[in-house]
């Protein structure tokens, strides 16, 4: 996807990043058995029904079980929960341990700034599994940052794992949610607000998805309508993302910018973006 006339966002810290995601899941067990099995992350602990994972440092994802949950299709939502490992060799890794898992992949590409794979958890929340080239090697159109969906070298990305054998049970120490992709209603909708509300500078843009991020990443956050134009938000309770936390260095200078919308949770700023997904702000920390 090449990267067309961009628009900067109102100015977010360059250290602003994705925190922790939360899903609600119907079967709490099955998705901790998923997530702390193959894909690898520890269980930091939980309680009351929730379970907190990560790779050993902060909390990268929060389950949150409701056997009551109903699934929500054809509406707006979690697209997929994108988690950076640090080097090729990390991602070549993840791909085996998900294949002597026999985990069903749904992709593979390569998108000239990373090399990314894909699939769904138990409950059908979509996840991206990525490691980045270096920031020199990213390719540049007319100044921007070029991105594009290319055939991944699955050889080449499994071959370093295998020749470094045994690969370990867990996923590697620095491993974070590099990003997350939201299906959404309207994607220039969802655009502006992430852009002039949140302050997030526009990377790239693709028929019917935008990509933003803060610090001159190539993207943070995705929005999409290519298969949700003009969806509904799911329902109270739905299967699904619940929120995504951002962690941003001014909180105060973002509410400043909301006209009183949102309301204060947890430490932070909780807001609904036009599609209903719903985003944490925290302080930086």
């Amino acid at each position: 996807m090449d990267a067309i006339p961009l628009a900067a966002g109102a100015g977010l810290d360059p250290g602003t990043r994705i925190g922790a995601v939360h899903l609600r899941v119907a079967d709490l067990d099955r998705a901790v058995g998923f997530y702390s099995g193959p894909m690898g992350l520890d269980l930091h602990g939980g309680g009351e029904g929730t379970a907190r994972l990560g790779a050993g440092a902060e909390d990268l994802l929060v389950l949150i079980g409701d056997p009551s949950a109903g699934a929500a299709p054809g509406r707006t939502g979690l697209f997929h929960t994108a988690f950076l490992v640090p080097s090729r060799l990390e991602l070549g890794r993840s791909l085996e341990r998900l294949a002597r898992a026999r985990v069903p992949l749904s992709g593979f590409s390569d998108h000239l700034v990373s090399e990314a794979i894909y699939l769904d958890d138990p409950e059908g929340n979509g996840i991206e599994i990525y490691r980045d080239r270096p920031r020199g090697e990213w390719p540049l159109k007319g100044g921007h940052i070029r991105m594009s969906t290319d055939p991944l070298d699955v050889e080449g990305v499994l071959s370093g794992a295998l020749a470094a054998r045994p690969t370990p049970a867990r996923v590697a120490e620095g491993t974070v949610v590099g990003h997350v992709h939201l299906r959404v209603a309207d994607a220039p909708s969802a655009e502006a607000f992430y852009r002039d509300v949140l302050g997030l500078d526009v990377m790239a843009r693709y028929p019917g998805a935008s990509f933003l991020a803060a610090g001159g990443y190539h993207h943070q956050l995705g929005v999409n309508h290519w298969g949700s134009a003009g969806a509904p938000a799911p329902a109270a309770g739905s299967r699904g993302l619940d929120h995504f936390e951002l962690v941003v260095g001014d909180l105060e200078a973002v509410e400043s910018r909301t006209g009183g919308e949102g309301r204060r949770r947890d430490g932070g700023l909780e807001l609904s973006d036009p599609s209903g997904n719903r985003v944490l702000l925290l302080a930086g920390r």
